[in-house]
């Protein structure tokens, strides 16, 4: 019997480097009840995923997305589940989003030759010209240019990249529009999904008073539920999001944020997150 959900994933139509079918089919090898397609920024690959989860008859399939938004404290992501991919209000908010990264790549690429690194924008596109998923609809972001700068030699791995270039407090890190979280909440609620907290342990955060008092905050603007299973919490940081969760009233939810050989190090459906632990109702919201 198929027992365990994978709710966080994400293929080559954004950062990931699995096609949408190929994440279906793992998904399906490693026996799991349902799996979440949740691109940044964009819901390209979902139609795609979809036609493949419908060859897989226990396989339950959950079209998502995932957004950034602008928070006082930390990296603030929001996943979108169950969305309707044609609504209009997210249909404009991702090209909206897609337009500024597209503004921000040269800026990164320019920041990263004041540095002495001769990489190019063409190098990036030659990262993902490696899938077969045509690149018209992909997101370009960071992943791709760390990559290209593994390949040119410059790092060890992307995650060196980011640490020392194009995370947050890297030497080349160009900031893009970020939108507070009413503003992508909505629009995942106008699609008909859930919008669920992304790793909080991703949060700038003390102690699990001042934890909770940013939950209350993002359930102020709308928030549905937590992300408590990620392979960035720790087993305490799980059980601390999961009884907040229940406390404020939340959904609990979880996931791999599976990458492919982008993220070698994460596997499709670890940490395990049992369906039971979804509850009945958001089980009978996603699933059906």
């Amino acid at each position: 019997m198929r027992s365990f959900v994978d709710l966080h994933t994400h293929s080559n139509a954004s950062d990931g480097r699995s096609t949408p079918t190929e994440v279906i089919a793992l998904a399906d090898r490693i026996g799991l009840a349902a799996v979440a397609l949740t691109d940044h920024d964009t819901t390209a690959g979902l139609a795609e995923a979809r036609t493949a989860a419908e060859s897989f008859g226990d396989l339950n399939f959950v079209p998502g997305i995932e957004l950034s938004a602008m928070f006082s404290s930390g990296s603030l992501h929001i996943l979108g589940l169950g969305i309707d991919e044609k609504a209009p209000e997210l249909s404009a908010l991702t090209r909206n989003l897609i337009e500024a990264r597209n503004q921000r790549n040269p800026k990164i690429i320019a920041r990263l030759r004041e540095l002495g690194m001769d990489v190019e924008f063409s190098d990036v596109l030659a990262v993902m010209s490696d899938s077969p998923t045509s690149t018209g609809d992909r997101v370009v972001g960071r992943m791709h240019i760390a990559e290209a700068l593994r390949r040119k030699g410059y790092v060890h791995s992307t995650a060196e990249a980011f640490k020392r270039y194009l995370g947050d407090t890297g030497s080349a890190f160009v900031d893009k529009e970020r939108l507070a979280p009413r503003e992508v909440i909505e629009p995942i609620h106008r699609a008909g999904g859930l919008a669920i907290l992304a790793h909080p342990v991703h949060l700038d955060y003390g102690n699990s008073a001042q934890l909770t008092l940013m939950i209350r905050r993002l359930v102020d603007a709308g928030i549905d539920g937590l992300e408590v299973v990620h392979p960035d919490h720790s087993p305490l940081q799980s059980r601390t999001c999961l009884q907040l969760a229940r406390r404020l009233g939340l959904v609990a939810t979880g996931g791999s944020d599976y990458h492919g050989q982008a993220k070698p190090h994460v596997r499709l459906g670890r940490p395990r997150l049992p369906l039971n632990l979804l509850g009945d109702k958001l089980k009978q919201r996603l699933l059906g």
